[in-house]
């Protein structure tokens, strides 16, 4: 399973937690994305999934941060473009 983390102004935050239900839904639907484009990927040697830590200040302003081999960041990298 692919561990896929949100970060809000330097806070984690759980889009089934959050006060705002629409924010929670928008983090939900990134997550969903996310999973549906990379939920294969694993390192070959290993057999471990990447770890996507999703940061921001805000739910407008996200960037990802992808932990896993070089093999493994090139690969969700291609698959996120």
């Amino acid at each position: 399973m692919i561990d896929i983390s949100f970060e809000i102004n330097g806070r984690r935050v759980d889009p089934h937690r959050m006060q705002d239900a629409l924010e929670g839904a928008v983090l939900q639907s990134v997550k969903e994305k996310i999973t549906s484009k990379i939920r294969n990927i694993r390192d070959q040697k290993t057999g471990l999934p990447p770890k996507i830590r999703v940061k921001g200040t805000s739910i407008r302003n996200l960037s990802f941060d992808i932990e896993g081999s070089e093999e493994v960041i090139k690969l969700v990298k291609e698959k996120l473009k």
